[in-house]
């Protein structure tokens, strides 16, 4: 009887052995399964195309450079002109922020609004630059037909990035630029931002938060000291008072680049 209960166990852990065996030769030839993750441009676009009014999306271009806006009409009786609003990196194009406040109310001042949905990608690259070049052209030849100025708003890296594209492309003209909360991601594109910025001939209003980081807000003091020493008229600087999150804030910008606009003399 014992002897007989010593084979039951001995066979028992061959086969618990025998398995584990099997399973581990499995495990060496099959191939584990990736699972990439969704890239946030498309988390963008799917976010735009599900839950803005589809009266107000747009898709721009063809096949190869097709890219989403958020479009809205302007609603006064006398056309302005248009307003390309490009959010900052890693960003909605329907920022329930500062931008979608703009998008608003830019369209009740009589501005045609784009807010282009934005790369998530770094933009300091050559191929960012590129699709950011492309996407100009294609806003510029969409309002050939339409009157009024054009009015280019640009967020946090896009700023350093589209500057560089509008210095390189000549063909891409804007009448006015609203910098907001500008910063760039090394001191040598700093610079660089700044000697570009005036070698531009459209105006440029440059607006930085209260409450923005350390490293902007140096920033904006740099490019606030070059432009006096060069004693340029074209260039204004504003620090906007306020929390970015409240409502009060974003209309306060909104007001402040209205009032700059009146300056220039649009309405």
């Amino acid at each position: 009887m014992f002897q007989a209960l010593v084979l039951l166990l001995l066979s028992t852990l061959s086969l618990q052995i025998s398995a584990e065996e099997n399973n581990a030769e499995e495990n060496k030839t099959s191939k584990p399964t990736i699972a990439f993750p969704i890239s946030q441009q498309r988390i963008f676009d799917q976010d735009l195309t599900k839950y803005s009014s589809a009266s107000e999306v747009a898709w721009l271009g063809d096949k190869e450079s097709r890219f989403l806006t958020l479009w809205r009409e302007q609603t006064t009786g006398t056309v302005t002109g248009t307003s390309w609003i490009f959010a900052d990196t890693y960003t909605s194009a329907n920022n329930p922020n500062i931008i979608q406040t703009l998008r608003y109310q830019l369209s009740d001042r009589g501005l045609h609004t784009y807010s282009i949905s934005p790369l998530s990608q770094t933009l300091t690259s050559d191929q960012a630059e590129q699709r950011l070049q492309t996407q100009l052209l294609i806003l510029q030849d969409k309002i050939v037909s339409q009157d009024g100025k054009r009015l280019l708003i640009l967020q946090g890296a896009n700023c350093q990035a589209m500057i560089n594209v509008l210095i390189q492309n000549k063909d891409v003209y804007v009448d006015a630029i609203v910098l907001l909360s500008a910063h760039s991601p090394t001191p040598e594109l700093a610079s660089q931002l700044i000697n570009q910025m005036h070698q531009l001939k459209a105006p440029i209003l440059d607006l930085y938060a209260q409450t923005d980081s350390l490293a902007i807000i140096h920033e904006a003091k740099l490019r606030r000291t070059a432009a006096n020493r060069i004693n340029t008229s074209k260039y204004r600087q504003t620090e906007v008072i306020g929390l970015q999150g409240q409502v009060e804030t974003q209309i306060a910008t909104s007001q402040i680049i209205y009032g700059w606009l009146v300056k220039l003399g649009w309405y």
